[in-house]
């Protein structure tokens, strides 16, 4: 009976491993791959959990805490995580290995780490730190590929900065059919007020964000198109779906500050020089544009290319702050809960960037960016209010999701206790291509 008892337990504790194991795509038993070294600041041994800064941490807008854990068999059942202060940072199940805590917004020289469900494999920890200096009462530029990808990204940071233009590339048209139900799978129908929707959100959305009307605009360049554009240049790209033939419908300039022509081709020189217009008009200090080989949406990366293209022709110099809003290693990052704080993603190979940089987004910040979210048509599930039928089934997905852990939700992912930029000097663009 024992032995029987013992068999089963001991089963389910495989079947539980094998599935948390499973859920992120990668070995969570692995270290994260960063060499951080031209930017220690001091080695130090964690007492009793009790962590002693140096008296110059606050020199540093950006702390990382480089952290070796061992085996726990208890991060396979709860969830593991560190607290600091009133703020969370949560790793994942079966966490093994190096990983880097973001100290990055803490108050106090001398502070109690909060271990839950983790084993250190050793009291010696090294700190990292970053002085990037980042003034946002300069000119911001963001590129958004789609509509929704600059409020996931840097909400947060846009609404604290005092002058800001928000650039969508492409339409966003293909994808999830979200209201096929409503035009009886007629992807056309639902296709073309998807990009519609989209369109307008992207131009009315950043007022939230206290950015006016006349900073955000949409090129209207077909989803999933510029790569496809990027390798033929001398031809004419099309939309994914059948019935969309005119990008123009959805290219909303006139109205904006910038100066572009009001219709052109779907061609890679009509983007560039969209870019570069944009570019050399606006002379930002900062832009903000998804890290080509972190984020593995394709017309994320080809929009920071053509951008990384253009500050090449204009021999333009600014800081790059990169994000990733789909990690090439896991779309589960990162990981935890609203409200939690964000650091290095997974990582199984170097990258280049110069610098990292968080930007602290405080409970008012949090609970904007929800709204602002919430604002985008394309992130939530519209369909709800039509049935009970599609409420309970809107339900059944979020529940399975939540119990099989593969809620990727942007609410979960996004409204956090920071924001996450790499930083790259323009002079080094070379390195991102």
């Amino acid at each position: 009976m024992i032995f029987y008892l013992v068999f089963i337990v001991l089963a389910i504790y495989i079947f539980i491993i094998v599935k948390r194991a499973k859920r992120y795509g990668y070995d969570a038993s692995n270290d994260y791959l960063y060499n951080l070294d031209n930017n220690l600041i001091t080695k130090f041994e964690i007492s009793n959990n009790i962590i002693n800064l140096p008296e110059n941490y606050k020199d540093f807008d950006s702390l990382f805490l480089k952290l070796n854990f061992s085996f726990n068999p208890i991060s396979y059942f709860f969830k593991p995580y560190i607290k600091i202060g009133n703020t969370k940072q949560f790793f994942e199940y079966g966490t093994k290995g190096v990983r880097y805590l973001n100290m990055s917004h803490i108050d106090n020289i001398s502070l109690k780490l909060s271990i839950n469900n983790l084993s250190l494999l050793s009291n010696k920890v090294v700190l990292y730190g970053y002085k990037n200096k980042i003034d946002l009462s300069k000119k911001v530029l963001i590129f958004a590929p789609h509509a929704d990808d600059a409020e996931i990204a840097a909400f947060g940071l846009y609404k604290t900065a005092q002058n800001v233009t928000i650039v969508t590339t492409t339409i966003g048209e293909h994808g999830i059919c979200n209201y096929c139900d409503i035009y009886n799978n007629d992807r056309t129908k639902q296709s073309l007020k998807k990009a519609e929707l989209r369109t307008l959100d992207a131009l009315s959305v950043p007022l939230l964000g206290n950015v006016d009307m006349k900073n955000s605009l949409t090129l209207g360049y077909f989803g999933g198109s510029l790569k496809w554009m990027n390798d033929n240049r001398d031809k004419k790209a099309s939309s994914s779906i059948n019935g969309i033939n005119n990008m123009n419908l959805f290219r909303k300039v006139s109205h904006a500050n910038v100066k572009l022509p009001l219709n052109v081709e779907p061609t890679y020189s009509a983007f560039l020089n969209d870019i570069q217009e944009i570019i050399d008009q606006i002379k930002p200090d900062i832009i903000i544009t998804p890290h080509p080989e972190v984020d593995s949406h394709i017309d994320h990366k080809y929009t920071t290319l053509g951008v990384a293209q253009a500050i090449k022709n204009l021999d333009f110099r600014c800081k790059l702050l990169l994000y990733t809003n789909h990690l090439e290693l896991s779309e589960t990052y990162p990981i935890g809960k609203i409200g939690s704080s964000v650091s290095l993603p997974p990582n199984d190979k170097e990258f280049y960037f110069n610098s990292i940089y968080s930007f602290k987004l405080n409970q008012e910040l949090q609970i904007d960016k929800f709204f602002a979210l919430e604002s985008m048509h394309d992130l939530r599930d519209s369909l709800v209010f039509f049935s009970i039928k599609k409420a309970y089934k809107h339900l059944s997905k979020m529940i399975k999701r939540k119990l099989t852990g593969k809620d990727k939700s942007y609410y979960k992912r996004a409204i956090r206790a920071n924001e996450l930029f790499f930083v790259v000097d323009s002079k080094n663009i070379d390195k991102l291509t």
